[in-house]
């Protein structure tokens, strides 16, 4: 018995229409229709997985201390010639 196929419609903002087009002519997909299946299937758990990504619960993140700054850093023995 064959399996029925739901069908739906999808509008593309003129923006992300001109991506499909290039992605189109790049993989020598042979539809719009195709290029979204295969991007639902190669990248959709990606996208799920990755949306709203939350740090792990009781993970601390702090950010790192920038190296010191050494005013030895900001000077030349020699005038910048060549510029």
């Amino acid at each position: 018995m064959a399996q029925s196929r739901d069908q739906t419609r999808v509008v593309v903002r003129d923006n992300a229409l001109e991506i499909g087009e290039r992605l189109l002519a790049a993989t020598k997909i042979g539809s719009l229709t195709e290029l979204i299946n295969v991007m639902f299937a190669r990248y959709g758990r990606h996208l799920e997985e990755t949306w709203e990504v939350l740090p792990a619960p009781g993970a601390q993140f702090t950010q790192p201390e920038p190296p010191p700054v050494s005013q030895a850093d900001f000077t030349f023995d020699e005038p910048l010639t060549g510029l």
